[in-house]
Parts: structure tokens; C-alpha cells; sequence
């Protein structure tokens, strides 16, 4: 429309008449180059631009959406008189109790660990400064750098946080309190608030129930089972004491059954020879 309207002003101009053809041809064409020609390209620049941003908009929300959907979010859940000892990605241990849930993502992000918990859980975190470890449960958010600590909110009416190393910031809905190891937090439905009280309880008697033994020695694994149940162990050859154990042992089997567990896994053998003797041989 631009273009239509200056050819015609061009051509109302008073004695263009008197130029020759080719000359009037020859100075119309300059006149477009450095106006009308100039400016749509420029014009078709700016689009061209746009259009790329545009598209890098769209791509970047594209990339984010997928890169979310890639991290994904992985929930184990327990039932009645099941305990399960679990990995988190950065190296936290959980110890999940009976009838709970717990939900985490695959990838913790590179400024902070979110994790979602319903039930009770011990935690021992994997210390990491630069991203706190942060745990929502029901009405209160835990958050820790590296420490050991159970959460029982089975009830989000009353949950409570219990401190057996480390410091602990537990918040409400409109406090918040710092534990440290001996320190309880119990929140309130009817304050809407937590408080902090002591504790003689620093490790949950469920929690007993899962030892962890992975990369331990097959000695140490045995002097470990020895602060619980009474049994000596004599071995035939020295270097048995030295075989490393993976995994976790439920001692809910009994001191006969965890000792078969680890000879299966062992791939050896532990049999009794009376008064609560062992012997440990190939």
C-alpha cells in the first residue's frame, strides 16, 4: 500500500513529463531502493527475528517441560509390619516404617532436595551444604544440611520430629524451631504452632529392625549382631573375617536365620557347634 501511494505521488509530480522515459524510469527505481526497499527489509528482518524468538520461547518451555518430566518422581510405600531401608539419589539413607510413604525425585536439583513424606521415616542425610535437605510432612517442613533424625507424622494433626545428631529447623504454619541431638519438635493443630521440648529418644526401636551392613566386613557385620544377641564365633580360616557383605539384614529373622543370610549371600558356611558357638568355614 506504501509502495502503491508514493507512485502515484510520484507520478502527480509537475513537469516530470519533461524528463525522458528511461531517466524517469531510472530515478523512480533509486527513489524505492533507499525507501520502500530499505524498510521492508528491515520490516522482514524484524519479523525474521521475532519468529525466532519466538520459537526460542517456545523450545526453552519446551525444554524445561520435557526436562521435567525427565526427572520423575519415585514413591516407595510400606504396609502393615513392612520396613524398608532405602537409597536416595545423593547418598541419604530412609528408613521407612510400616504403613508409610515416601515420594522423591529421581535427580535432587542443584540448589535443593525436596523429598515428601506421609507416615514416619528415619532419616541419616547425606551432608551437603551448598543444597539443604528438605522434607514435607503433613502441616511441618524439615529442613537439614547433613544429620540423623526421625519424622512421625502418620497424624498431621500432631506430628513430630525427634534429633539424634545434627541441627534440625522444623517449621509450622507460623514458627519454626532449631533441634539439636536430645531435641524433640511436636506440632499442634490447635496452636497451629511447633514446640520444642527434650527427649530421651534418639533412635526409634523400629528402626532396629533394618541393619544396614553394606560394605561391611563379615567381622564387623558379627560383632554388630553381638550388642544385640549373645554367640561367640570362631573361624577356620583367618582371612573369612575379611569378606565384605552388600545389603541389609532384617533382624526381625532371629540371630539363626540373619547368620544363614549371610552365609547364603557369602556363599560359606556358619553352623553351630553348642553353647552358642558358631563356626564360620568355606
Amino acid at each position: 500500500m506504501k509502495s502503491k501511494r508514493m507512485k502515484e505521488e510520484w507520478n502527480a509530480i509537475p513537469n516530470r513529463g519533461i524528463l525522458p522515459n528511461d531517466t524517469q524510469a531510472r530515478m523512480w527505481n533509486n527513489i524505492r531502493r533507499v525507501t520502500i526497499d530499505k524498510y521492508k527489509k528491515i520490516y522482514n528482518w524484524t519479523v525474521a527475528a521475532c519468529a525466532v524468538f519466538i520459537i526460542s520461547i517456545g523450545s526453552y518451555q519446551f525444554f524445561n517441560q520435557h526436562k521435567k518430566a525427565e526427572i520423575g518422581i519415585t514413591s516407595t510405600i510400606t504396609f502393615k509390619n513392612d520396613i524398608r531401608l532405602i537409597n536416595l539419589p545423593d547418598g541419604t539413607r530412609v528408613w521407612l516404617n510400616q504403613n508409610s510413604k515416601i515420594e522423591y525425585p529421581a535427580h535432587f536439583l542443584n540448589t535443593e532436595r525436596n523429598v515428601t513424606l506421609k507416615g514416619e521415616a528415619f532419616f541419616e542425610v547425606k551432608r551437603d551444604p551448598s543444597r539443604p535437605f528438605v522434607i514435607t510432612s503433613g502441616t511441618i517442613k524439615t529442613t537439614v544440611l547433613g544429620t540423623s533424625f526421625n519424622i512421625k507424622a502418620y497424624n498431621e494433626k500432631q506430628p513430630e520430629v525427634n534429633v539424634r545428631t545434627g541441627k534440625v529447623k522444623v517449621e509450622g504454619e507460623t514458627n519454626s524451631v532449631l533441634l539439636l541431638r536430645g531435641d524433640k519438635a511436636v506440632y499442634t493443630a490447635e496452636s497451629s504452632k511447633v514446640k520444642k521440648e527434650k527427649t530421651n529418644v534418639l533412635e526409634p526401636e523400629w528402626k532396629k529392625a533394618l541393619l544396614y551392613v553394606d560394605g561391611l566386613t563379615l567381622e564387623q557385620v558379627l560383632e554388630k549382631l553381638k550388642e544385640e544377641n549373645n554367640f561367640e564365633v570362631n573361624y577356620l580360616e583367618d582371612d573369612l573375617k575379611n569378606l565384605t557383605i552388600q545389603g541389609t539384614l532384617d533382624s526381625r529373622q532371629g540371630l539363626y536365620e540373619m547368620l544363614q543370610t549371610i552365609a547364603f549371600a557369602l556363599e560359606i558356611k556358619i553352623r553351630s557347634t553348642g553353647n552358642n558357638t558358631y563356626l564360620v568355614s568355606r
